[in-house]
């Protein structure tokens, strides 16, 4: 063995006549690459020679290329990559060339490369050589490792599972399927996060060459990220080509050319009402609707838009949003708690819906928290009966914004219906004490108290609310459908009209590429007798957060435009309340 050993370093010894002398002898590249996830031969320097397959040295790029051993040199193990990274601005070469090179082995952010090359010969032309097949969703970090650097083709377009960055820094996160967060399809159950790992390993990141920030235009799709030509989550891209890259902790493909992308689910305009509904109840998760002092000043908020001109934009895309719903009566989240006066925020957003519109006002005894529910109605369809109620006890004290109940009617009288506008306490483990903490079960921080805030939803409605009575409890429980809290109150007697309507594989929110539904409508056994059907929306979570009100965008969008108003979907649901 040890004489083997010696043999291999013999072979691979270059001499400075020799170095840039192409076809004498060099070191391999998988010698350099090794057998483990970093190269064996940190800091020594060798020459090399092989094959360009992409160059990545313009302006703005990766300052350097992949090189791959030819075909007929490859060492034929399958546990060591046959290409590396090549850090250089010297420009000979391009890619199809065969070159060679002498410089230091290292590793760049988990990126095994060669840099230090101050000169590179051109030894021909013989083209790229051929991609090697390569399957995201059955290729662990072993397998990844072994193909570090080269050239693959993925013959089955993948998934756009997260658009987060796509703007930023022109990353595009895809993987087989797309992603769902485990307990919108299981229960809770210990170690149901090591679901996430799973998932992790299945992502590829489409990236885009560049080490810049900010790219302009955004490169994908294919054809450049615009206003009328969206990629959305859901959407299909490839086949692809390229190279299997790792940067900044992820494992990326650099395509040699631009993919094709596939519209699996196209944008389509809001759900028409059911012909039979006199009712139509929505809801919708603002994104922190907060207007400064309401006079024009008052910026930056402590939530929301970061100054005037961006609350304005903010405030006409989610009022176009709303209206595109034909609602008769809203519950809405995340709103600025303000007050009811003429510079409340929900007074603006009720003018700026127009004259058919008002708003319910709830007690004066604010909480403590920044934002608060809201319910508005259209009185020529719906009409308020009797005053409204705030629930704030109990589980309420603590963590979750106070529910606003109002119970409605039409306007020329029929059975009641109450609604209750919720908003749970989000998954942030910010500020969670000991026995609010993650369990590992999936249902993150503070599921204890969405717990509790259900069973006293439950308790609150039939301790004041007689069975015969509709009642729809709407809005952000940031519960996903099989958790703890869409649980309870099932046990309790209210069905999920989502999943009643669409099943579990639905979704109103997104969250590290992973879709669920957190915004709900459920009804108590009078309501769901009057329910026709009800509807998702998707016009926010789908869309890039570029087109967000805060997202600092470069992009000018049309005045009024709807999509990615909020990042939440929409929920609506078409009733036929009997005639009293």
């Amino acid at each position: 063995m040890q004489k083997a050993v010696v043999v291999m370093v013999m072979l691979t010894i270059v001499t400075p006549v020799q170095a840039l002398t192409c076809g004498a002898p060099s070191t391999p590249i998988s010698t350099v690459q090794g057998k483990a996830d970093k190269t064996p031969l940190s800091g020594q320097t060798m020459t090399v020679e092989g094959i360009i397959t992409l160059d990545l040295r313009q302006p703005g790029g990766f300052e350097g290329f992949y090189l791959q051993q030819a075909p007929t040199e490859q060492d034929d193990n399958p546990v060591t990559s046959e290409a590396i990274f090549v850090h250089t601005r010297v420009s000979s070469g391009r890619s199809g060339d065969r070159v060679r090179l002498r410089g230091r082995a290292g590793e760049y952010y988990g990126l095994t490369s060669l840099s230090q090359v101050n000169a590179i010969s051109v030894c021909g032309s013989p083209g790229l050589p051929p991609p090697v097949v390569f399957h995201p969703g059955e290729a662990p970090a072993d397998i990844r490792e072994s193909l570090e650097g080269m050239l693959v083709h993925v013959d089955q377009p993948l998934a756009v599972t997260d658009t987060w960055n796509l703007a930023r820094y022109g990353e595009l996160v895809l993987a087989p399927e797309v992603q769902w967060v485990p307990t919108q399809l299981q229960p809770p159950v210990p170690g149901l996060t090591r679901h996430l790992d799973a998932q992790e390993q299945e992502r590829l990141l489409l990236d885009d060459g560049q080490r810049r920030r900010d790219p302009r235009p955004v490169p994908w799709p294919t054809g450049n990220l615009a206003p009328d030509n969206p990629v959305r989550v859901g959407d299909r891209v490839g086949p692809l080509t390229g190279i299997l890259d790792y940067r900044f902790g992820h494992w990326r493909l650099q395509p040699l050319e631009p993919p094709g992308f596939h519209s699996t689910e196209p944008r389509s305009p809001a759900p028409v009402r059911h012909e039979n509904a006199n009712l139509r109840v929505a809801s919708l998760n603002l994104g922190n609707l907060f207007n400064g002092n309401g006079q024009g000043g008052g910026y930056p908020s402590p939530r929301g838009a970061r100054s005037h001109d961006a609350y304005q934009q903010q405030l006409a895309r989610l009022t176009a949003q709303i209206a595109a719903m034909d609602a008769d009566i809203l519950a809405v989240s995340e709103l600025e708690n303000d007050g009811y006066g003429a510079q409340s925020a929900i007074a603006q957003l009720t003018e700026q819906l127009g004259e058919h519109w008002r708003f319910v006002q709830g007690s004066t005894d604010s909480h403590s928290d920044a934002i608060r529910n809201g319910l508005l109605y259209r009185p020529d369809r719906a009409r308020p009966v009797g005053a409204p109620q705030l629930i704030s006890q109990g589980a309420f004290t603590d963590w979750h914004r106070p529910a606003l109940a109002q119970t409605f009617e039409l306007p020329d009288g029929s059975q009641p219906l109450t609604i209750i506008a919720v908003h749970l306490k989000s998954k942030s483990c910010r500020n969670a004490p000991p026995m609010q903490q993650a369990t590992g079960d999936g249902q993150a921080c503070f599921a204890r108290a969405r717990a509790d805030a259900a069973r006293e939803l439950a308790r609150w409605v039939a301790n004041r609310i007689t069975d015969q009575t509709a009642v729809l409890l709407t809005g952000d429980f940031n519960a996903y459908a099989m958790e703890d809290p869409l649980r309870i109150l099932a046990e309790s007697g209210y069905q999920d009209l989502v999943r009643d309507f669409h099943g579990l594989h639905t979704r109103t929110f997104r969250f590290h590429g992973r879709q669920g539904t957190l915004d709900y409508h459920l009804a108590n056994h009078s309501a769901r007798k009057t329910v026709l059907a009800s509807h998702l929306w998707a016009v926010n979570a789908e869309e890039p957060r570029v087109w967000a009100y805060d997202a600092h965008s470069s992009f000018e969008l049309p005045a009024g435009y709807i999509w990615r108003a909020s990042d939440h979907n929409p929920v609506i649901t078409d009733l036929r309340l009997a005639p009293r």
